[in-house]
């Protein structure tokens, strides 16, 4: 193990000297077994983050965060600084965590030296020196953060085989094998008068037209219309004709949520129905997945348009234009002159939802737009759909889609054959 943790220590320093970040290795209960470039933090001034405490405290909570998801974790200390966290896991083992940090994202708060000598009143002798090495420091924007996580994720990785990565480029390779094999299928099939001349853009949206008309059969006559010129239009990119559905699915959420369906009658238990496209790998799935949402959209989502009361239209509608806010169910309520208890109780009647539920899933929603349809970084992203806490959007995200952000970006990279770009 020690052998691995010193190849570990070499990759670090190299991290170090290329960006210039201070980094902490430490044990699993928290203690330090080596730091890189100590000179460079600005908790050098403190005994704080050496000591049992606050600093501790959050060091493990982040370490115990990062394990369980099995990536960096991004986090504020209690000074208002950014430091990112890293699992360090041998051979199955959790050995410790990797921090690197403390880093200062965007401009400097006069309050950061209030609030460190606050906590480190010993440290008032060195104020002069604290603020000059303040003036030092470098800012940096989210994207920088993101990518200096992506980095250090990789210094710490970068000793270990990861046979999964192979495995999932030999089953894109596969998949790629089978769209070729039905491809061929296709054009050595006759010629029929049924055969569709539309394009792939107007039978999307001849199917949202025929799901929200509740013409079942002829939908799904549409749906094998489309795979069929997705296949040939993508040249047999499996991982582009996912893409298309997914799109189609949240076009369709938002006519339905506009027309007051339920936003769990949409998407389902845990965002069950994205979830279910996630795990198509072939041909044959995706038309089973897609036999299925026709299904549930026109016996199910359109058909069930109900009648809420003009109370829940005004806050679905409130909900709508101001997720990105801070918006909470005391504010909504005053905006529609009720009270929060009437309005949290019409919630659970009409749309079998809470308040806070659905203002989550609707910023989920929204974040996995931002995803496949934006450059953001992940923390702009949290932070544009509402999320005042990363790490709670991180659970938030994880609980409705069964995957972390990072990992359903990286497998949005992944579906346009471009790899993990955050």
């Amino acid at each position: 193990m020690l052998s691995n943790r010193l190849q570990n220590k070499e990759c670090l320093e190299a991290f170090c000297a290329c960006t210039g970040v201070p980094v902490t290795l430490y044990y699993p209960d928290g203690s330090i077994w080596h730091e890189f470039l100590p000179e460079k933090k600005f908790c050098q001034f403190f005994g704080l983050y050496r000591r049992a405490g606050e600093c501790a405290s959050e060091r493990l909570f982040s370490a115990q965060f990062s394990r369980e998801m099995g990536e960096p974790y991004v986090f504020y200390c209690p000074l208002g600084l950014v430091h990112i966290t890293v699992p360090l896991v041998i051979d199955g083992q959790y050995q410790g965590f990797v921090t690197a940090g403390p880093l200062e994202m965007g401009a400097f708060d006069d309050r950061l030296i209030e609030r460190a000598l606050s906590k480190n009143p010993d440290a008032a002798g060195s104020i002069v020196k604290i603020a000059l090495f303040m003036g030092q420091m470098r800012q940096y924007t989210p994207t920088e953060i993101q990518n200096v996580s992506s980095l250090l994720y990789s210094a710490v990785l970068c000793n270990y085989k990861n046979w999964q990565d192979y495995e999932s480029l030999n089953a894109r390779h596969q998949r790629q094998l089978d769209m070729g094999v039905h491809i061929q299928k296709r054009k050595n099939a006759p010629a029929t008068p049924a055969a569709s001349a539309l394009s792939c853009t107007e039978l999307e949206s001849q199917l949202g037209r025929l799901l929200q008309e509740g013409a079942e059969e002829q939908a799904l006559t549409c749906l094998d219309e489309l795979i069929n010129e997705l296949i040939l239009v993508e040249g047999g990119n499996f991982d582009s004709c996912k893409l298309h559905f997914f799109e189609l699915f949240f076009s369709l959420s938002r006519t339905a949520l506009g027309n007051g369906v339920p936003l769990r009658t949409i998407i389902g238990e845990d965002f069950e129905w994205i979830s279910g496209l996630n795990n198509v790998n072939t041909v044959e799935e995706l038309s089973v997945w897609g036999t299925m949402v026709v299904s549930h959209f026109t016996g199910k989502v359109f058909a069930g348009r109900s009648q809420v009361s003009e109370i829940i239209t005004q806050a679905l509608a409130h909900i709508s234009a101001h997720y990105m806010e801070k918006l909470t169910l005391r504010v909504l309520a005053a905006q529609l002159f009720v009270s929060e208890p009437y309005l949290s109780k019409l919630f659970r009647q009409e749309l079998d939802t809470s308040f806070t539920d659905y203002l989550n899933r609707t910023r989920i929603e929204h974040s996995v737009d931002l995803m496949r349809h934006t450059e953001l970084s992940l923390l702009e992203i949290s932070g544009r759909v509402g999320f005042e806490d990363q790490s709670y959007f991180t659970k938030v995200f994880k609980r409705l889609i069964g995957k972390t952000p990072r990992q359903y970006k990286k497998q949005i990279s992944e579906e346009r054959g471009e790899g993990d770009r955050d």
